[in-house]
């Protein structure tokens, strides 16, 4: 355990150190701290676009006519001028304003990045229960043996058209329903979140936190691509031998949801899911034991999502935004502020997840 933790402490350490020192370097200086010429300092506040071919060629022109031999200077000037529109070395006045006014203050930056990680936490543990429930609804399903609902449509379909009757006909109603609403759903949970964000509203502020919760959690596939994998894992695990020795030992390995050797909803339901005398306890415990990795991933690509749908969405006062914002207006130091917090958030998870399996290893040993 001291050795999964140093490791990761080691690894932030150093690359903290590494962001610190850019930021540092990065840190612009204000106008009156840098040795600017005055000619140079007026060059700036033309306001003039050296990458602009014809204001170049316009003013080489103009310093070789007016300067004659003196024009090397003014053409050093010029090349100055470029090079500091490209690094943000060298800043004007009124850049500088420009900058400071959408400079935020650390404690602004930290109360983002607070609101940053409960976001998160909540994010993920909603959709890390959406993964286990979901996956192992996929898993019942499959097990009941039950066709597609997409064959159920046509069959009721064939049949009605064959013998009209009402009953055919409420039960073809039902499974059209039931079928146009999974439609729906995986709709949501594959589609881009700015996809379902813009068809659903138009306006987004730093309130609309329960909207960025549902987003991060239902969208850009992230609960649909871990369920499946969640899904997979009690697949695989079904079909090992010590599931069949335990069926030949009289566990319960009925998935219908009714009767004393099947299952109940409120099983399959609960946050804390336990199947007591059924064979699917010890699959859906071994399966969760070999998901905790995966953990991992799961956490980095939520984190991803809050990103992109913070960024994609415009939503002011938050985290992401600010790092939109602080690289448009070339305040770089900032942005590397926010990316290290980011950074410390994904090894953080890393870290928690690493204990988690370390903890589960050793109740597997004292089991």
């Amino acid at each position: 355990m001291k050795r999964i933790v140093i490791g990761h402490l080691y690894s932030i350490l150093v690359v903290s150190l590494l962001l610190l020192l850019t930021v540092f370097m990065l840190r612009p200086a204000p106008p009156a701290e840098q040795k600017i010429s005055p000619e140079f300092k007026q060059l700036q506040e033309l306001n003039l676009n050296p990458e602009d071919r014809f204001q170049a060629t316009l003013f080489k022109e103009m310093a070789r006519t007016l300067a004659g031999k003196d024009s090397s200077r003014y053409l050093a000037l010029w090349k100055k001028l470029t090079t500091a529109k490209s690094t943000g070395d060298v800043i004007s006045e009124k850049e500088w304003a420009l900058r400071q006014t959408y400079r935020k203050p650390l404690g602004q930056l930290l109360w983002m990045y607070i609101k940053f990680i409960l976001i998160f936490l909540i994010v993920m543990s909603l959709t890390y229960y959406g993964v286990q429930t979901l996956g192992l609804y996929l898993f019942i399903r499959h097990q009941q043996m039950n066709p597609p609902q997409l064959y159920q449509f046509f069959f009721l379909l064939r049949r009605w058209l064959v013998t009209p009757e009402w009953r055919t006909y409420l039960r073809l109603l039902t499974s059209g329903s039931v079928l146009l609403g999974k439609s729906l759903l995986y709709f949501l949970l594959f589609a881009p979140a700015y996809v379902v964000a813009y068809s659903m509203k138009t306006d987004f502020t730093s309130q609309s936190l329960l909207f960025l919760i549902l987003l991060g959690g239902l969208t850009n596939g992230v609960l649909i691509t871990y369920a499946y994998k969640f899904y997979h894992l009690l697949l695989n695990e079904s079909k090992k031998g010590y599931v069949r020795t335990a069926i030949v030992k009289n566990l319960h390995n009925q998935y219908r949801f009714k009767g004393k050797e099947g299952l109940r909803w409120r099983q399959a339901l609960a946050f804390k899911k336990r199947f007591k005398g059924h064979v699917l306890q010890h699959i859906y415990m071994n399966s969760a034991f070999q998901y905790l990795p995966t953990i991992k991933e799961q956490a980095a690509f939520v984190i991803t999502s809050l990103v992109i749908i913070e960024m994609a969405l415009n939503i002011h006062g938050h985290l992401s935004y600010e790092l939109l914002q602080q690289l448009l207006y070339r305040n770089f130091d900032l942005a590397l502020l926010i990316v290290l917090g980011l950074y410390w958030l994904v090894k953080g998870a890393e870290l928690f997840t690493d204990l988690l399996i370390f903890k589960q290893q050793q109740k597997l040993g004292e089991a």
